[in-house]
């Protein structure tokens, strides 16, 4: 079925259910004791053996329930970048590991993040792990695909948001000296784990900045970096 997303978990489901997509059907575990959940109420709810469970999630851990959601229609980029209510961005530039991008999302969703802009060879942020991973937090974070990088970061910085491109290079600033008020705009991009970001992209951000790093390391786990730099985009703002 075409414009559908698969959410595991009760959690997941309702959160996917709160963030508005709507959903079209459950499949449960036929052994199944705790109470559903009243989301699942207002339609078909399938019940299923563990083995056929098994075949049909590819994997033993399914977290008990899988709810089938319709997808919402997408808006371009260049409403969110023209939406001056959106303070902060995250912009992926390659990243199309599931579990980097769901820990993206669940630390923009706690860490004042408004809006995802996505390169066109990142991974869906509503592919099923990207889902698990973020526990359905980033459910409530509009996203859009740009069509190209150096086009979306020139359109961002055009419609007045300052773009930070994320370096391990020592010639980068250093990311907790930045400060901003409350209304400035601002973009991070984060790049694939391995690659980081093309220089291409760099030579278009506003300015480099960086995580000063310790000992023998150079960088962190894109994830663990997204994390570092969203607090302290927000202390950059007290």
């Amino acid at each position: 079925m075409a414009g559908v997303f698969i959410a595991e978990g009760d959690v997941v489901i309702e959160r996917a259910v709160a963030a508005g997509y709507a959903l079209h059907s459950v499949l449960i575990d036929a052994k199944r004791s705790q109470p559903l959940p009243k989301e699942f109420d207002a339609v078909d709810v399938f019940a299923a053996g563990e083995q056929v469970l098994e075949q049909i999630a590819g994997y033993r851990s399914y977290r008990g329930a899988l709810g089938c959601f319709y997808r919402k229609e997408l808006h371009p980029p260049q409403e969110l970048m023209a939406d001056t209510s959106v303070k902060s961005f995250v912009i992926v530039e390659g990243v199309n590991n599931p579990t980097n991008l769901g820990i993206i999302m669940r630390c923009a969703a706690g860490l004042d993040i408004d809006a995802l802009l996505l390169s066109p060879d990142s991974i869906d942020p509503l592919s099923r792990r990207c889902c698990r991973v973020s526990m359905g937090e980033g459910f409530a974070i509009p996203y859009a695909w740009l069509t190209d990088m150096v086009e979306g970061v020139t359109a961002a910085k055009q419609a007045g948001i300052e773009v930070l491109a994320m370096t391990p290079s020592p010639n980068a600033i250093d990311i907790a000296t930045l400060e901003y008020s409350p209304d400035e705009r601002v973009a991070l991009i984060l790049g694939a784990e391995g690659p980081g970001l093309t220089e291409e992209t760099m030579s278009v951000a506003t300015r480099r900045v960086r995580i000063p790093m310790s000992g023998n390391a150079d960088s962190l786990n894109v994830g663990n970096a997204a994390a570092v730099a969203f607090y302290a985009l927000r202390q950059a703002r007290n």
